[in-house]
């Protein structure tokens, strides 16, 4: 029987292995791409028309793409097409994801099948660990800023529950897709965040590129890769050579890929099939 992470190199490393799948992944891709420059424009009234149906097809199109590689491939999948085109649920603002919320608890509430289920839970507490990773961008991390002294960030932190919050979903989807894969998918979606909290590229701060990384306790490929990512936002905002940064980007999606693989080893048997009933 072939594997989940035989599967997931396979679809991931030839183009053309499956047709079916090559396509599917595709138009999600289109689909995001689309989504992302309509709604640049719009206001609360016009995102409460547009974001219901886009997203619906969004979450659509990923239940498909389960349905023929199950659960813990198709995602792994998504993931690194969004790291390689930069198509990213992630970098919808936070007032669109309020509206992709409102649709998703919909969606998981109305679907009977199993896997539409998971997928749609799956997706709900997403969507929530971006919002709280994203309030900890904006808030959490601004030391020496004169407006938001700690006690009041702490004041904060702990009024919208962000803790709770994000250690719920968190567990939510551990549950569901085992440990090393919810990690590779949290990582990268805070990654993936248009307002994401970045490192700057002072001295000090290469410190902590080098040092938070290795006290987060996870594998050695896992480390690498959030320094990777570190150095990635410190080179962008050090202003080098889009050429220099492209490759970098490169070796960011092949240690994705790597990632990804590797948490495809231990994942729940539901999460290993597809087949909508």
């Amino acid at each position: 029987m072939v594997s989940p992470k035989e599967t997931f190199l396979a679809h991931a490393d030839a183009q053309g292995f499956d047709p079916t799948v090559d396509n599917l992944r595709r138009q999600l891709t289109e689909i995001k791409l689309e989504a992302l420059e309509q709604v640049q424009d719009l206001d609360e009234v016009g995102l409460k028309k547009v974001m219901p149906g886009l997203y619906q097809k969004i979450v659509v199109m990923t239940i498909q793409i389960a349905a023929h590689v199950g659960l813990a491939v198709g995602l792994a999948l998504e993931a690194l097409d969004e790291a390689q085109t930069g198509a990213s649920i992630s970098k919808f603002s936070r007032e669109v994801r309020n509206q992709m919320t409102e649709t998703g608890v919909a969606l998981k509430r109305r679907n009977s099948n199993q896997l539409a289920k998971m997928v749609a839970e799956v997706e709900v507490q997403r969507l929530a660990w971006r919002h709280n990773h994203e309030f900890l961008s904006w808030l959490g991390f601004r030391r020496g800023d004169p407006r938001y002294p700690a006690k009041d960030r702490r004041e904060r932190l702990d009024a919208f529950k962000v803790r709770q919050r994000l250690l719920k979903c968190r567990d939510s989807v551990i549950e569901l897709l085992g440990p090393n894969l919810a990690t590779a998918l949290e990582a990268h979606d805070r990654f993936m965040l248009a307002n994401r909290w970045r490192l700057a590229p002072s001295i000090d701060h290469s410190i902590e590129r080098y040092v938070w990384p290795l006290l987060s306790y996870q594998s050695g490929p896992t480390v690498l890769l959030e320094m990777a990512r570190h150095e990635f936002d410190a080179q962008r905002d050090k202003g080098i050579k889009p050429e220099k940064l492209a490759a970098s980007q490169k070796k960011l999606a092949k240690a994705l890929r790597s990632q990804l693989a590797d948490s495809l080893q231990n994942i729940p048997d539901a999460a290993c099939s597809g087949v909508l009933s």
